[in-house]
């Protein structure tokens, strides 16, 4: 395929050269002055009429299957209390003529001035199974019925509130859902996120049988992303069987390739599980006031050696400042390497001795949005490092950008937005000394691709405007036009119309 008259971007650079040709042959690029006819040129042609191009997009980390389903089931986040949603739970109850188990995603709890338990969702469900997930993932509550077609009705879950690990057990088990059903919602999602100019991700997907699920994926002609499949720690052993070892590829055809073990040290800020060195204002009730652990520090040190060894990469959860040192300790005490996933508070030395690790910080800025008023209000100690993006990139950190989702919509150009302005536009910045710029927070979300190179990946994006030159209130406005992943054309606006 010949893309004709397309401007090249040079995101370190900070320059576009002048319209050209763009040759794609296979899965690699080319310009025109280097390969004229012959290969590649197989005739199919787009005029990008002087449209700029630049690397695509990655989500450095997204949880796929669940974001799949997240799109297709009730919008909790659209309650701005616990009673609002039972009463919104209350009227598609009345409205179905099936009963099937309920499960609405994306609470914001956080934001309510009453709180949820398994007694309200026994009032409105009954015999039917019920579940709300909160937005974070590390929160789900369940009604009576849907406990026990889990498995999950133990005397210490009565209250109907599950945390952490039982959390993501109970999400485990509603997440299996008929596999073609399931493979046609991912490809859905596949669709949406291309729209937006990502052409891969690092998929954090917990669960069995991931290599195999995304191979199966993968042999579809539907296939539009580019994938990095992670394995957590009871994963571990299957995904070292199948030979997965991070970066090298898992199918021929370029799609799939290994990431890194997660490994989840803390929880969350907005379950008040994040494990913090300054005690939150106003702990919830049964809750550390500082957070807690997930893993203890052997056992951490113990699976990154394991990682080590078999070729991986590691990619700790740790939010907080104490979750962020331990994870720390760990990767200078055993020799691996990868990253932190989510860096909310490093604080300075963190931030150095990340950079002295070579580590790298896999960041979801829009969580800052949410994170805001209730860190100023719960967290105030400290706030100011929260979210140090410039701090850790000046340090030599490299920053990941992603989404986390379904914990946020798939939308990396509000993600990328919101590194530039700390806020809404319109609203003061948080901490604007940690700002970024247009071209930083882009190549943050490019897997550090600077620039498209011939012979490099045909993985790219064409705008109708100078990505260099955005305004930084309109940049989650952005708008792709074309985007193309492993060399297939993955949304065309022009085809779309």
């Amino acid at each position: 395929m010949r893309l004709r008259n397309a401007r090249t971007v040079d995101l370190a650079a900070g320059t576009s050269d002048r319209p050209h040709d763009i040759v794609v042959s296979g899965s690699r690029i080319y310009r025109s002055d280097v390969v004229t006819t012959g290969a590649g040129d197989d005739g199919a042609e787009i005029d990008l009429q002087g449209r700029w191009v630049m690397p695509g997009l990655w989500d450095a980390h997204v949880h796929f299957d669940l974001w799949a389903m997240a799109c297709r089931r009730p919008d909790a986040g659209r309650a701005c209390s616990a009673a609002e949603l039972c009463a919104d739970l209350g009227r598609i109850i009345e409205a179905g003529s099936d009963d099937r188990p309920i499960i609405a995603m994306g609470a914001r709890h956080w934001d309510w001035d009453d709180d949820l338990d398994g007694a309200m969702l026994d009032a409105v469900g009954g015999t039917r199974p019920v579940v709300v997930v909160a937005a974070n993932l590390h929160i789900a509550w369940a009604n009576r019925a849907a406990r026990r077609h889990w498995g999950m009705d133990r005397e210490d879950l009565a209250d109907g509130v599950l945390r952490e690990k039982d959390a993501f057990r109970l999400e485990d088990r509603f997440s299996t859902v008929d596999e073609a059903v399931l493979d046609d919602w991912v490809a859905q999602a596949q669709e949406q996120a291309a729209s937006c100019g990502i052409v891969g991700v690092t998929d954090m997907q917990h669960g069995p049988g991931r290599i195999r699920t995304w191979r199966r994926r993968a042999a579809r002609p539907d296939q539009l992303l580019r994938v990095a499949i992670a394995c957590w720690a009871d994963s571990l052993d299957e995904a070292v069987e199948a030979g997965m070892r991070t970066g090298y590829p898992i199918d021929e055809a370029g799609w799939l390739r290994g990431g890194p073990l997660k490994i989840i040290a803390d929880g969350s800020f907005t379950a008040q599980t994040a494990w913090c060195t300054h005690p939150y204002g106003e702990p919830g009730t049964g809750l550390d006031p500082h957070g807690e652990p997930s893993i203890s520090r052997a056992e951490l040190a113990n699976l990154m050696s394991r990682g080590e060894l078999s070729g991986l990469q590691i990619a700790v959860h740790a939010i907080g400042d104490e979750a962020i040192e331990m994870a720390l300790d760990c990767y200078a005490e055993t020799g691996a390497t990868g990253g932190i996933e989510h860096a909310v508070v490093p604080g300075p030395e963190g931030v150095s001795r990340m950079a002295e690790l070579g580590l790298r910080a896999s960041v979801q800025p829009v969580h800052m949005l949410a994170d805001r008023e209730l860190i100023q209000n719960r967290w105030p100690t400290g706030a100011e490092h929260f979210f140090p993006l410039r701090s850790m990139l000046e340090a030599g950190v490299p920053l990941a950008f992603g989404t986390d989702a379904p914990v946020v919509p798939i939308a990396p150009w509000l993600a990328i937005q919101t590194a530039v302005l700390r806020s809404y536009p319109g609203q003061e910045a948080w901490n604007a000394s940690e700002s970024l710029s247009v071209p930083q927070a882009l190549r943050a979300s490019t897997a550090h691709i600077a620039a498209l190179v011939p012979g490099g990946h045909a993985d790219l994006i064409a705008l109708d405007e100078d990505p260099l030159q955005m305004d930084p209130e309109r940049i989650a406005r952005t708008e792709v036009f074309l985007t193309m992943s492993n060399g297939r054309l993955t949304w065309w606006a022009d085809a779309a119309c």
